[in-house]
């Protein structure tokens, strides 16, 4: 058995699939996993979505049952819809990264080399809370992008997003760096208004950006506050400056707007948005962070280094509130 021998109980789990997801084939077998789960003491109803509404409201029913566990097979998509349906319940979201780049998986500390390890993670692995990020109320678990970043998301071809992974954003985006323009914007960070020609912001809850750049990266994810950064140049040399310094790690800018917020409110319309790599709409939009709004299964030990604090194995006292 997996399962420390301090949990006695019997745990109740559904096993949410994405049949869509990059790593999860015809040859997949879904309930041969449910099994193992059950062999090691988790007892596992699993579920294949029809639709993500399907997929947020089979979520919302693992936590009406009083679940201990949603495993969500998939991606950084997959996990944001699963955390849509479980947001404020005592389920704990455990994700299984099948998808093309697995952010979250990266930041938690779950392993992505194999779906067998990251269910053994999870099998051995604690429950904790974590921030939730809203945008208009629709739920992120990793950053928002405003501008140049979600107009090149809305454009990604997905057949070529699930053979290339995140090689084709990066691919989309060198074909339409030419034609993208800064445009004038007006948002409020708390209490401080600003008017900037903007190219594109990132909201961070957490840190890696794409799975590649520490965009946000003092960013943590139980501050109860976004990390802002927004890249405002003045024409295409400042443009060019900005983009090398981003790649090499370099924040000393003044054309680089770094912030922390507990709400972002951006008033002119018009500029794309995406949630976790996921195009979501337009603004005028207002982000909020939600102290403690999810939570999350992780592998057991130290947390990862996204964690800024200690937190309480919540897996032990099913139930309560977050602190």
């Amino acid at each position: 058995m997996l399962r420390s021998a301090a949990m006695t109980r019997t745990l109740k789990a559904t096993l949410l699939v994405n049949p869509a997801a990059h790593r999860v084939g015809e040859g997949f077998d879904g309930q041969q996993m449910a099994r193992y789960m059950t062999k090691n003491g988790v007892e596992t109803t699993i579920v294949i979505p029809h639709s993500e509404a399907d997929a947020a409201e089979e979520a919302a029913n693992s936590a009406k049952r009083g679940d201990d566990l949603l495993f969500a097979i998939g991606g950084d998509g997959s996990v944001r819809t699963a955390a849509r349906g479980l947001a404020g319940s005592e389920t704990a979201l455990a994700a299984i990264p099948a998808g093309t780049v697995n952010v979250w998986a990266k930041e938690a500390g779950i392993p992505t080399h194999s779906l067998k390890a990251a269910i053994d993670s999870h099998l051995t692995g604690q429950s904790v809370h974590m921030d939730l990020g809203r945008a208009n109320g629709a739920c992120f678990l990793l950053m928002a992008g405003i501008g140049w970043d979600a107009e090149v998301a809305s454009k990604v071809n997905l057949k070529l997003k699930k053979k290339m992974g995140d090689v084709a954003y990066m691919a989309q985006a060198a074909w339409m760096a030419p034609r993208l323009r800064t445009r004038q914007a007006t948002w409020t960070e708390g209490d401080e208004k600003k008017e900037e020609p903007l190219a594109w912001m990132v909201l961070g809850n957490t840190r890696l950006y794409g799975g590649r750049i520490r965009m946000t990266r003092d960013a943590v994810l139980d501050d109860g506050l976004f990390d802002g950064i927004a890249l405002c140049p003045r024409g295409v040399a400042e443009t060019a400056r900005l983009a090398r310094k981003l790649a090499t790690g370099k924040r000393d800018d003044e054309r680089l707007l770094q912030f922390q917020a507990k709400e972002v409110v951006f008033e002119t319309p018009g500029f794309p948005v995406q949630l976790d790599g996921d195009p979501v709409g337009e603004t005028p939009m207002t982000f909020t962070i939600e102290p403690g709004g999810l939570l999350v299964s992780v592998p057991s030990g130290p947390l990862a280094p996204i964690f800024g604090r200690e937190h309480k194995d919540r897996r032990e006292t099913p139930g309560n509130a977050p602190a």
